[in-house]
Parts: C-alpha cells; sequence; structure tokens
C-alpha cells in the first residue's frame, strides 16, 4: 500500500480535516450557546432559533460521525492496516483512499454496506 500512496501525506490530510471539523463543532457548540442566552421576543424568531438550534446539532452529529471515521483512520494508519478493507480484508483501492480517506470499505464493500447487505 504505501508504495501506491504516500501514507505520511494522508495523515497530514487526515488531521488537518479532524482540526477542521473540530473547530467547526466548537463554533456550532459557540452560536447555539449564543441563540440560547439571547432568547427570542417573537414566535417567527423562536421558530427560526428553534430551527438554527436543530440545524446546528444535526451537522455537531455528523461531524461527530466524521471525527469517529478520522480517527479510525489514524488508528490503522498507526497499526498497519490502513488501505484494507475492514470486511473483506482485500485492499482498498488507491483512487478511492485519495478521494475519502477515511474510508473503511473497498468499493465492492461499500456497495454492499449501502444496500444494507454489509
Amino acid at each position: 500500500m504505501s508504495r501506491t500512496l504516500d501514507l505520511e501525506v494522508i495523515r497530514e490530510h487526515l488531521e488537518a480535516k479532524r482540526r477542521e471539523l473540530l473547530e467547526g463543532v466548537s463554533r456550532a457548540r459557540q452560536v447555539t450557546s449564543e441563540e440560547s442566552e439571547a432568547g427570542a421576543p417573537d414566535i417567527a424568531d423562536r421558530a427560526t432559533s428553534a430551527f438554527q438550534r436543530d440545524f446546528s446539532f444535526y451537522v455537531s452529529e455528523n461531524e461527530a460521525r466524521m471525527l469517529r471515521l478520522i480517527e479510525e483512520a489514524l488508528a490503522r494508519l498507526d497499526n498497519g492496516r490502513y488501505g484494507v478493507c475492514v470486511s473483506c480484508s482485500q485492499p482498498i483501492e488507491a483512487p478511492r483512499l485519495q478521494a475519502l480517506p477515511w474510508a473503511r470499505h473497498c468499493i465492492a464493500c461499500q456497495e454492499l454496506q449501502d444496500r444494507g447487505e454489509l
């Protein structure tokens, strides 16, 4: 795997993405906190505030999921299992890893998972 991918570049990309996500989660929490402290004077403002809170929670939830995938990929880099499908133990295609360095599955297994067959 290291012959086709520069694992240090992959690690740097994963760590940069992790930092970006952590900053986003921090900003979302700050905005939600500020909104709840400010209160909303009328029903339209309260509805907008509730929507923004729900949206911030959704974004944070997705960011948390992405953070888990990144942490798992970094762990696989550390233990020498990076680039190996967690389902079939076959190599994950290099173009897939370049596009999604946190990918856990090869394309075939990912398609199975997307269909709920894995």
